[in-house]
């Protein structure tokens, strides 16, 4: 069987506080001894909202191996003075493992520019001998981003990596051995592991509880998709792309690998868990309203209620019962909201997801223990 290219991405805002330590897990899973040699192609980047009150800096150094002069001036059209943070974690990433950079400037009119003058071979120095290009976008969106990595990779693959996760050593290997072995399958997602402490809030709690359970959908912070499978782009303002991506690529051509984990931080603040159950129940209505042809083969979800009935603890029917009212909540106020605003604006971070430094002594401590069914 011939192995097929890799290109590993991330889509991210311009004031993401963590994607160093998400480069360094994805890195290491990307040098796993499990994947075929060679077959990671390259790294690609796009951070969005990188506008004229966030400018990149020159290079600090050319000994560090970064783009050449004529592609960092593209990169910073003006001797700017200030870089995002993600751009500065990536560049101290690629210095540390000796990965050459492109750091390439779009504009939303630029999104679908021609590419191929930027396309690079594998490098032949460092570690796993990687490239990386950095997409510097002066809009906002994550389905946007994902447009436009899609539109810049060059892997038959493409390894979507959310930028605020920690990614299990061999996860990567998992989804690509999956993908080889059923080659029918389009997405192969990761299993969703979600961080606890022992002191955690009870809305992370409550957020917990859910992921005990496989509901046979596509989970979006880590998946492995085949380049061709879809016929259309994302939808600009979709608020679910994991639910969109599921019932577009086809519920029969998506799996779940669940010895594949992804790390991840859950809500710990009401504001945060209210949030995100208004942009999921927003984005339910949004896949009835404007992508019901996609459901005629059913909805994206399948709901076990027996066995989540028997897996829930007695001490947990409580958590259970204000989980559904807040869901009904989250409902009646996505629905007024969306009777004044178009869908995209029930989309908002979540700051308390970003907290990782107790949640990382867990995972260093009991890997995987919190939300595993």
């Amino acid at each position: 069987m011939i192995d097929e290219t890799l290109s590993l991405t991330i889509p991210c805002r311009a004031d993401e506080p963590g994607l160093g330590s998400t480069l360094e897990s994805l890195f290491a899973a990307g040098l796993s001894t499990q994947l075929p040699s060679g077959c990671v192609r390259e790294l690609l980047i796009c951070i969005n909202g990188v506008g004229p009150d966030r400018p990149c800096p020159e290079p600090a150094s050319t000994s560090l191996r970064y783009a050449q002069h004529e592609r960092s001036r593209r990169a910073c059209p003006e001797p700017s003075r200030r870089a995002c943070p993600p751009l500065l974690a990536v560049r101290d990433f690629c210095a540390r493992h000796a990965i050459a950079i492109q750091e390439i400037t779009l504009s939303s009119a630029e999104q679908a520019q021609t590419h191929e003058q930027y396309q690079s071979s594998p490098g032949t120095e460092g570690q796993g001998a990687w490239t990386c290009r950095v997409l510097l976008a002066d809009w906002r969106g994550k389905p946007r981003a994902m447009n436009t990595l899609w539109q810049w990779a060059g892997g038959d693959l493409l390894l979507f990596c959310d930028a605020d996760v920690r990614i299990d050593p061999q996860a990567i290997a998992s989804l690509y051995a999956r993908m080889r072995t059923e080659p029918q399958l389009g997405l192969v997602a990761a299993r969703e592991v979600p961080m606890l402490e022992t002191a955690a809030s009870i809305w992370s709690r409550m957020g917990a509880l859910p992921y005990r359970f496989n509901f046979g959908n596509a989970g979006g912070r880590l998946f492995l998709i085949r380049k061709d499978v879809l016929s259309e782009p994302l939808p600009e303002d979709l608020l679910l792309e994991d639910a969109w991506l599921t019932v577009a690529v086809g519920k029969q051509r998506v799996r779940k690998a669940m010895q594949a984990q992804v790390f991840f931080v859950l809500p710990q603040t009401w504001r945060d868990y209210f949030a995100e159950r208004v942009r999921a129940e927003g984005g339910k209505m949004q896949m009835r309203r404007q992508h019901a042809h996609l459901l005629e083969n059913g909805p994206v979800a399948e709901y076990p209620w027996a066995g989540f009935l028997r897996r829930i603890r007695l001490r947990e029917y409580g958590l259970v019962l204000l989980a559904l009212g807040i869901r009904g909540l989250a409902r009646l106020w996505a629905w007024r909201r969306l009777k004044r605003a178009g869908f995209y604006s029930l989309y908002r971070p979540f700051t308390s997801t970003k907290q990782w430094s107790v949640a990382e002594q867990v995972r260093s401590g009991q890997s995987g223990q919190s939300g595993q069914s």
